[in-house]
């Protein structure tokens, strides 16, 4: 008999805080302001997106639930709102000539685009950051789900123990080839290590054996300060390095994202309080798959504007704007936009 599933509200907090963190991000990389060096890491949210995505797939996974019904699932999750998102920069294409969010897309990448592969082509940023630039990782992750109900199996067959030296062998090999790789300027491989789904997988893969490790009855509790303590060396290496290594800068994020989310999970397992500004992050993190689709194109716009308008304000004052705006944006389409498409494709495939 399956187990009942627990719900893990925290995950869903940290969702929203790593779709916080990409917005910032590209907004500093347009404008700058006080929080550029929060900014410069704020991409790594895209890792916790993967790790956490291994997770919760893992967590809520069941062997009763055939590989169709699985796939309609993820699909009606996050293809709607692709395809919109994609819609609507081609439209801003033909009345301002250019797209509001990424390279202005070939045909046949803007197919690939429409089918979610176009992430998979390496070497070729004029495809998979097309349109709408952000799509390249749900491209990744459309390949991880095609590869979820196997390696969610092969992991519930597999003790942890061998899981574990698995995970830290992928870990090793990935951060080994990613130094290399920028050591003798290989840089269609190191490329490849940032954007490719293959070579993103691992995260995927350490959220699988987390889940794994939480549902044996193991359970992570440290205090909020050693927690945050483990992005101690990530900080570190970005403040010290000259040209900071992608890789190694994902890699140095994985063991603090891994123990934030198992902690946050095992202290959801035995109900423990949570803060208030949690429960204020648990809506934007319901809203978060929303928030990381439009605001790109929002971002697009709004540059736009200001540029247009010849609009001189503090350049923080312009993040803090836009970060405001897309909240509320996302949590409108959230709510009248990607529920109700997502119903849809549910009643329509499932």
């Amino acid at each position: 008999m399956r187990k009942p599933y627990i719900k893990l509200p925290s995950l869903t907090a940290g969702r929203g805080v790593a779709a916080l963190f990409v917005a910032i991000h590209h907004a500093c990389l347009t404008w700058g302001g006080v929080l550029s060096p929060l900014g410069n890491v704020g991409w790594l949210g895209v890792s916790y997106f993967y790790i956490l995505s291994g997770f919760v797939l893992t967590w809520s996974f069941s062997c009763e639930t055939s590989v169709k019904e699985f796939y309609v699932h993820r699909l009606a999750r996050i293809y709607p709102l692709h395809i919109l998102c994609l819609l609507l920069s081609l439209l801003a294409y033909l009345f301002i000539r250019q797209p509001l969010a990424g390279y202005t897309g070939t045909p046949i990448g803007t197919i690939a685009n429409v089918l979610l592969v176009h992430d998979w082509i390496p070497g070729h940023p004029e495809i998979r950051q097309a349109w709408n630039g952000v799509s390249w990782s749900l491209s990744a992750e459309f390949f991880f789900y095609l590869c979820a109900p196997f390696l969610i199996r092969f992991s519930m067959r597999t003790p942890n123990k061998i899981l574990i030296d698995i995970a830290l062998g992928i870990f090793v090999a990935h951060l080994t080839i990613g130094v290399l790789s920028v050591h003798f300027k290989l840089n269609a491989i190191y490329d490849f290590l940032i954007y490719h789904p293959i070579a993103r997988i691992p995260e995927f893969i350490y959220g699988i054996v987390a889940a794994r490790i939480i549902q044996s009855g193991y359970r992570v509790k440290l205090i909020k300060v050693m927690q945050y303590g483990l992005f101690v060396p990530l900080i570190l290496y970005v403040l010290e390095a000259a040209n900071a290594n992608a890789i190694v800068m994902i890699d140095f994020s994985v063991p603090a994202f891994l123990v934030l989310l198992m902690s946050g999970a095992s202290a959801d397992i035995c109900n423990k309080s949570r803060p208030v500004f949690e429960s204020l992050l648990q809506m934007v993190g319901e809203a978060s798959f929303s928030l990381y689709m439009t605001h790109a194109l929002l971002l697009g716009l709004m540059a736009g504007v200001v540029h247009y308008f010849h609009i001189v304000w503090h350049s923080s004052a312009f993040v803090v704007i836009f970060i405001v705006l897309s909240v509320v944006l996302s949590i409108v389409v959230y709510r009248l936009v990607e529920l109700p498409l997502r119903k849809v494709c549910l009643k329509r495939f499932s």
